[in-house]
């Protein structure tokens, strides 16, 4: 009688064990998939901040370059390319 005490109590811990392990996987797999969710919005946000100042930088480029050609123009000389050197120097 004593060994059927000790098999049914083994059974229910094991049981209850297994119970606890399950519920803290499921735990677990929902954290994990949380982490992801959050990584992939702050991936998007950088990616559209990336592209926000891609722009922002082009179209300040485009802006000096263009008063760069007017000034040129007022000046009557002709616009360099900016980073080019002058091989007549």
């Amino acid at each position: 009688m004593e060994r059927l005490g000790y098999f049914i109590a083994g059974f229910t811990s094991g049981w209850a064990v297994r119970t606890t392990v399950d519920s803290s996987r499921t735990l677990a797999v929902n954290v994990i998939s949380r982490v992801y969710s959050v990584m992939d919005l702050a991936s998007r946000a950088v990616g559209m901040e990336r592209e926000h100042l891609e722009d922002l930088l082009a179209e300040a480029r485009a802006k000096y370059e263009t008063e760069r050609a007017r000034a040129a123009r007022t000046q009557g000389t002709a616009p360099t390319s900016v980073g080019r050197q002058d091989r007549a120097a």
